[in-house]
Formats: C-alpha cells, sequence, structure tokens
C-alpha cells in the first residue's frame, strides 16, 4: 500500500499559517507528499524546500489574482496537488490543519483495511477546532467536527467548491468510514493581527474589494468574537505544534452564554440547546455518506 499526502499553501509565511507543522505531521504517514507552491510574496517556497524530506516534491504553479468567486481558487489547487498523486490512498491537509500523531495508527489500519474494498471511496478524520487562542477549542454547532481527509485515487474523485470536502465529479457524495485519524484545526488560533490578514485574504477568494472591506470591518477589535462557545483545552497539541504553542503570548476568553441574542447564532444555539437537553444533534452538514 502507497500513501500519498497533498496539500498547498500561498504566502505561508505572512500569513502565519502553520504549514511546516502541517506538512511534517504527514511525513510518518506517507510514502510522498505533494506540496503546491502557487507564486508567492514571500518565502513560503524556500520554506517548504528547507523541510529537507526526500518524500517531499513540490509544485510551482501560477495564481489567478482575477479569481474571487466561491472560494474556487482554493479546490483548483487543491486538485493540482491531487492530480500529481500515485499512491493508493491520498491524505489532504490544508495548510492550518495538522494530524495529531495518535491517531496515525488507526489512520494507517484503516487504509490497509480498505484498500481493497472499492465501495469505500474516503474515510473520514475527527476535527478540534481551535478558536481564539491554543487553549480554547469550539464547543458549538455551525462548525464540522468531521470531514471526508483521505480519498481513493480516481479520476472521479475531485475537492469541490472551496476545497472544504471532496465529491465525485458527478456531484455525487463519497462514500466514506471513519479512520480514527485527528486533525487539530488551527485556522482560528493566530493571533489576531495575523487572523485578521488572513481574513482579508481569504475574503478576497470570494468577494471584491468592498465586499472584503465590509467583512473585515465587521471584526470586533481584538479581532475574536467575546461571545464564542469554547472551552479550556487539556489536552495535548500534536509534537510538532509544540514549539509554536509554546511561543504563544496571547489568551482569549469568552462569555460564553448560552443564548447569544445574535442573529446569526440564532439557529446555532437552538441546535445547542436541543443537543444538551435531549441528546439529538440537528443541522449538522454532512458533506458524505457515511457506511458501515
Amino acid at each position: 500500500m502507497k500513501i500519498s499526502g497533498f496539500t498547498f499553501i500561498r504566502n505561508g509565511v505572512d500569513l502565519g499559517y502553520p504549514f511546516v507543522p502541517s506538512i511534517r505531521s504527514l511525513l510518518p504517514l506517507c510514502d510522498e507528499i505533494i506540496v503546491n507552491v502557487p507564486r508567492s510574496t514571500d518565502n513560503t517556497l524556500d520554506t517548504v524546500r528547507a523541510i529537507g524530506s526526500a518524500k517531499i516534491r513540490i509544485l510551482e504553479t501560477e495564481w489567478d489574482e482575477k479569481l474571487r468567486q466561491d472560494g474556487l481558487a482554493l479546490s483548483r489547487h487543491t486538485n493540482l496537488a491531487l492530480k500529481e498523486c500515485t499512491g493508493d490512498w491520498c491524505i489532504y491537509i490544508q495548510a492550518d490543519e495538522v494530524l495529531h500523531e495518535d491517531g496515525v495508527p488507526a489512520l494507517r489500519a484503516a487504509m490497509e483495511r480498505e484498500l481493497n474494498n472499492p465501495t469505500v471511496q474516503g474515510l473520514l478524520v475527527d476535527y478540534t477546532h481551535f478558536y481564539g487562542s491554543y487553549w480554547t477549542y469550539v464547543y458549538s454547532f455551525g462548525w464540522y467536527y468531521q470531514e471526508v481527509r483521505v480519498v481513493r485515487r480516481d479520476p472521479n474523485i475531485r475537492s469541490c467548491g472551496d476545497a472544504q470536502g471532496f465529491r465525485a465529479v458527478d456531484g455525487q457524495k463519497l462514500r466514506v468510514k471513519k479512520s480514527g485519524g485527528r486533525y487539530f484545526h488551527y485556522g482560528h488560533a493566530l493571533k489576531p493581527d495575523q487572523a485578521a490578514r488572513k481574513l482579508r485574504n481569504l475574503s478576497g477568494l470570494y468577494h471584491d474589494d468592498a465586499g472584503v472591506k465590509e467583512e473585515v470591518g465587521r471584526r470586533p477589535p481584538r479581532f475574536y468574537d467575546d461571545d464564542q462557545k469554547v472551552k479550556p483545552f487539556t489536552g495535548n497539541h500534536p509534537a510538532v505544534m509544540q514549539d509554536i504553542v509554546a511561543a504563544a503570548d496571547w489568551t482569549y476568553t469568552s462569555r460564553n452564554p448560552l443564548i447569544r441574542f445574535r442573529r446569526d447564532c440564532f439557529w446555532e444555539d437552538v441546535a445547542l440547546l436541543v443537543k444538551r437537553c435531549t441528546g439529538l444533534t440537528l443541522g449538522v452538514h454532512r458533506n458524505y455518506r457515511l457506511i458501515r
């Protein structure tokens, strides 16, 4: 069994993405890692080269500054990396995600177990989403807690939309099973000024300049919402993140209200109340078909 990792990163140094730990977290699992580095204006390319692993193969691609609709640039560059994979399984990681080493054995075992079962087109990983800092994580609806990150090498499987998940080329959801792998998502844990730069950059993939200004302008002075539902994180971060976490000099606190009295959070709060009272989970979008 051969396992390919794939990702892409542009201007990751300037935007504060933990892309080096992200790539490193795949090294123990993968036989090769395809890293697409679209033309950047910082030293992202040199930083990827400096990782120094023979498993890493770098693609240097062009970036279309005019592609500013629905985040489609993200899936386009994800698919450029996926196309170069040669493994039986292809594991995707975004530049602000890190695979926790504790889940690697289960993830590899799931790939081996389903290798010759073509019914299974992909595998899910579990998510921990950090918010505001490296020591507070989300326990709220409106976030995905599982997503497809492993797909079978198949020309009919592609990253879709803004690269959150994968679909068949005809738009059908993939048939997937759970893997036991764990991804830590740090995209909302950056230092506030870095988080603002990241949002400005990402917004430019969805909106024109006026739309970017409006979205960024809605953020509070310290960027992060003061009423996000979070819990203290008392576990262990992935080993490749230890130095970054230890050097962090910012914290986050939230009022954590049960009801936030905000229109954009109404149904999310209702769903959480139902979950607490009945155990039922409502309104969770699944970008896949889970099979047993």
